[in-house]
C-alpha cells in the first residue's frame, strides 16, 4: 500500500512539472512553435531589446527568475555564452529550441544577460 502510494505521488510530481514548462509536442505540421513560457501575453519581439525581460517571459518558468533552476538546470555560473546561445537556438531534452521565435542576436544578447548577470 505504501509502495503503490509512493509510485502515485512520483508520477503526480512527474506531471506537474511537465505541465508547469508544457510538457506538450507539436505536431510537425504546425508552423513556428512557440514555447509554453513565451505564451502568456506578450511575444518575444516585444522585448526584443531587454534581454532581462526575455529571461522572465521565456526562460523563468522552468529556471526561476534568478536562474537557480527548477524543472530546468541552474544557470547561474554559466560562463560559455556559445554554449548558451547554442542551448538557446537549439534546445535539447525537454528545453525547447527558441531559434524561430528569436533572432540571433536576441538569442546572443539573451545568452549574455545569463552569463554576466546570473
Amino acid at each position: 500500500m505504501l509502495r503503490n502510494l509512493l509510485l502515485f505521488t512520483l508520477v503526480l510530481v512527474a506531471v506537474a512539472g511537465l505541465a508547469a514548462c508544457g510538457g506538450q509536442t507539436t505536431p510537425a505540421s504546425t508552423p513556428a512553435a512557440t514555447s509554453p513560457a513565451a505564451s502568456p501575453t506578450s511575444t518575444p519581439t516585444q522585448t526584443a531589446g531587454d534581454p532581462a525581460a526575455q529571461f522572465a517571459e521565456l526562460c523563468a518558468g522552468c529556471h526561476k527568475a534568478d536562474g537557480s533552476g527548477g524543472f530546468g538546470p541552474d544557470l547561474r555560473g554559466e560562463d560559455d555564452t556559445g554554449r548558451v546561445a547554442k542551448q538557446i537556438s537549439s534546445g535539447g531534452s525537454s528545453m525547447p529550441s527558441f531559434s524561430g521565435d528569436l533572432t540571433d542576436a536576441q538569442i546572443q544578447a539573451l545568452a549574455d544577460y545569463v552569463v554576466s548577470e546570473l
